[in-house]
C-alpha cells in the first residue's frame, strides 16, 4: 500500500466488514445495555483476527500495522466493543505460549485499564486487564480485584471501577509499540464511525422529504453533508500514512500517528453530532442508531490521545522529509 488500501489489503477490509456485520452488528446495542459475551470473543478468535499483527513465529498472522487499522475501521463502523482492541493488544506483550494461546483464540478476555488504571472498560468476565502507556504496558490478572459495575455513556462498553489496579503483571512490554498500535486501532475505529455516520445522513436525505422536496436537495443539508465528508477524507488520508509510516519503521511514525488520532477524533465527534442534527429529533430516538455513533465517538476519543495532549506533542513534532 502507498498512499490508499489496494490488492490483499482491500479483500482482508471487505472480509473483515461482511464477518462483522453479522458477528456484531450495530442492531445489537438497542435495547438493554449489552455485555461483550464470551461467545463473541470466541467466535473473533476463531476466525484469527486477535492475531492479525502478531508474527508468525508467536503464531499470530504474520501482518501488518495497515491490514490492523482496516480491519479495525471495520469493528468501527459497527461500534465494536474496546474488547477486541485490549485483547489484539495484549497478544504483542511478553508472554508464555500457553497463555498467549489463551488469548489468541479468546479462551481468556481482556478489558482496557483507563484512568490511571481506575476504570476498565470490557466485559465483565474478563480475567486481564491491560494497562497500556507510552513507556510500557503491562498485563495484569484481574484475580480476586473487587470491581464495582458504573454507568456507561455508551452502551458498547460496560464500564466497571476499582480503588487500585493488581501490581503483579503476567505480561509485560516496553517502549512505546503497544501504545501506537492502540493509537492505530482506535484512530481507525474512529474513521470508520465517521465514515458510517456520512453514510447514514447522506441515505437518509436521499429519501426525506420536506416541502415536497428530498432534504438532500437543500443547501442546509448539502453543505454539511460535504464538511462530513472533507472530514472523512483528511483523517483516512492521515490513517493510512501513519499506518505505512509504522509499518515501514519511519522514525517519525509517531508523529503521523497523533495527527491521525487528533484527526480521527474530530471527524467521528463532528460527523456523528452533524448526522444527529440533520435527523432531526429521530436521530436522538431509541430506536435509532445515530445516537449510537456519537456515544461511542467520545468514548474512543478520550482513549490513546485526547485532544490537549496530542496537540502538545504535535506543537514541537518533528516530521521526516
Amino acid at each position: 500500500m502507498f498512499l490508499a488500501p489496494d490488492g490483499h489489503e482491500i479483500e482482508i477490509a471487505d472480509a473483515a466488514a461482511t464477518f462483522l456485520a453479522e458477528a456484531m452488528p450495530i442492531a445489537r446495542l438497542h435495547g438493554a445495555a449489552p455485555q461483550s459475551s464470551a461467545a463473541l470473543r470466541l467466535t473473533v478468535g476463531e476466525m484469527g483476527w486477535f492475531a492479525l499483527a502478531l508474527s508468525e513465529e508467536m503464531s499470530g498472522s504474520g501482518l501488518s500495522p495497515v491490514e490492523f487499522a482496516l480491519f479495525f475501521r471495520e469493528v468501527g463502523r459497527q461500534c465494536g466493543p474496546v474488547d477486541v482492541l485490549a485483547q489484539s493488544l495484549a497478544v504483542l506483550l511478553d508472554m508464555d505460549d500457553t497463555a498467549r494461546a489463551d488469548l489468541l483464540s479468546g479462551r481468556t478476555g481482556v478489558v482496557l485499564a483507563v484512568g490511571q488504571g481506575l476504570r476498565l472498560l470490557g466485559s465483565p468476565d474478563a480475567v486481564y486487564a491491560l494497562d497500556v502507556s507510552p513507556t510500557g504496558s503491562r498485563l495484569l490478572h484481574l484475580g480476586e480485584t473487587e470491581a464495582a459495575e458504573r454507568p456507561s455513556l455508551d452502551p458498547a462498553t460496560p464500564m466497571r471501577s476499582i480503588t487500585s489496579l493488581p501490581t503483579t503483571a503476567v505480561a509485560t512490554a516496553s517502549g512505546e509499540h503497544v501504545w501506537r498500535m492502540g493509537q492505530l486501532g482506535v484512530a481507525a475505529m474512529l474513521i470508520g464511525l465517521a465514515e458510517a455516520a456520512l453514510d447514514q445522513i447522506v441515505a437518509y436525505a436521499k429519501v426525506r422529504e420536506t416541502f415536497g422536496r428530498k432534504i438532500g436537495s437543500y443547501q442546509a443539508v448539502r453543505h454539511p453533508c460535504a464538511d462530513m465528508a472533507l472530514r472523512v477524507e483528511a483523517a483516512r488520508s492521515q490513517l493510512w500514512y501513519a499506518a505505512t509510516a509504522l509499518k515501514e519503521g519511519r522514525g517519525d511514525a509517531g508523529v503521523h500517528l497523533d495527527a491521525a488520532k487528533h484527526l480521527a477524533n474530530q471527524a467521528a465527534v463532528a460527523n456523528a453530532d452533524t448526522n444527529i442534527q440533520l435527523h432531526g429529533g429521530i436521530g436522538v430516538t431509541e430506536e435509532h442508531t445515530a445516537h449510537l455513533y456519537l456515544k461511542h465517538a467520545l468514548l474512543l476519543a478520550k482513549l490513546f490521545g485526547a485532544k490537549r495532549p496530542l496537540l502538545a506533542n504535535l506543537l514541537h513534532a518533528q516530521a521526516e522529509v
